[in-house]
């Protein structure tokens, strides 16, 4: 079955994992209005297209915290890849480092990162973090990053909290804990104590506690590039500046903790606003094709990331379905650029999109 559209390998994952794969990958918060919103944003924008320009040779690269990728289109991190392929982590970043592309790794990846930097040693790869309760395991997991090579630290700060009569209620979740590898903190947890127990301690829905003199405190014990992720707001924006950071990822975590948000290519703009070109801005969320791509990039995004869709890839052909989607991507993005009437990254702005109210009112 030959595979064409993102839809269609959403389809395939579907049919094809078992449940406690689709459980964990698919299920949104409570009823599920903020994963809905993340999608349907993209189909409040319609595109301005403009003709009669030169299109013949468009290009997709662009440089981002100093480096040079393929495409304004990077994976997201999400865990527990060996639920979709035996080799999980290891074939997405061997898809990143085939498709030059950047990887941000989840920090609840089944292999270590240290396994996943040796995979594919030529991949710009990003390690995501969050605040744990105890500084000292993560100023350790923040050496290893430094020594496997990564290119950036992505801190995700929208999770202080879960829902835990949801999560620990739900069978495959709870099979879920019993069988994953939790690569990065097997060395942390004694081998004859509860693992699950245990590592739940180390996490920041556990204390409920995260500030930002905690950003402050990380980006003084690294010079790796600091990436805020799940911001939602134009003044965590411009508390982000002050306290430094390098990035800001607009995310609200794939809809999967807190219902009721705004879709993030809706919060992207007044964030882009209130940074005012001090740092780059990155989205995530709903991204199911080329179009939504340069929707984003055309609201101010300097590139975009998809979770979902890149596990729908590794569970149908591991690294090279993984590749497949980026390539679906790829393409639809540069025939939306050709169709508008841009022929490089840098020419896409907000004049190529109008939001489907303001045509009410023409």
């Amino acid at each position: 079955m030959e595979l064409t559209t993102i839809k269609d390998f959403e389809q395939y994952a579907l049919d094809h994992l078992g449940t406690l794969a689709n459980s964990y990958y698919a299920t949104p918060a409570v009823s599920g209005t903020t994963y809905n919103e993340n999608i349907t944003a993209y189909q409040n924008y319609k595109f301005r297209p403009r003709y009669l320009r030169d299109v013949r040779h468009v290009c997709t690269e662009l440089d981002v915290q100093g480096h040079k990728t393929s495409l304004p289109i990077g994976l997201s991190p999400t865990a527990h890849h060996c639920l979709a392929h035996p080799l999980g982590e290891k074939a997405s970043a061997s898809s990143a480092e085939a498709e030059n592309v950047i990887m941000i790794v989840s920090l609840m990846s089944d292999f270590p990162m240290e396994d996943i930097a040796k995979a594919a040693p030529n991949a710009t790869l990003w390690q995501q973090f969050y605040i744990l309760a105890d500084e000292e395991v993560m100023l350790d997991l923040l050496r290893r990053a430094e020594q496997a090579g990564v290119k950036a630290i992505v801190l995700t700060v929208d999770q202080s909290s879960w829902r835990k009569h949801e999560c620990y209620d739900n069978d495959d979740i709870k099979e879920l804990f019993s069988k994953a590898k939790y690569g990065n903190f097997q060395k942390y947890i004694a081998k004859d104590s509860d693992f699950v127990t245990q590592f739940m301690k180390l996490m920041p829905w556990e204390t409920n506690y995260a500030s930002w003199d905690q950003v402050t405190w990380l980006k003084s014990q690294t010079r790796l590039p600091i990436i805020v992720k799940g911001l939602m707001t134009a003044e965590d924006a411009v508390l982000a500046i002050e306290r430094k950071v390098d990035g800001i990822l607009v995310s609200n975590h794939g809809g999967r903790h807190m219902d009721g948000l705004q879709g993030t290519l809706d919060a992207l703009p007044a964030i882009v606003k209130a940074v005012d070109g001090k740092v780059d801005v990155y989205v995530d969320g709903g991204i199911r094709s080329g179009q939504d791509v340069f929707k984003a990039l055309a609201l101010g995004a300097k590139m975009v990331f998809v979770g979902r869709p890149i596990l729908w890839g590794l569970a149908y052909d591991g690294a090279k379905g993984v590749s497949h989607v980026l390539d679906i991507l790829k393409s639809e993005l540069k025939y939306t650029m050709q169709l508008t009437g841009c022929t490089n990254i840098s020419e896409i702005t907000d004049d190529y999109v109008i939001r489907t109210e303001s045509i009410s009112k023409l």
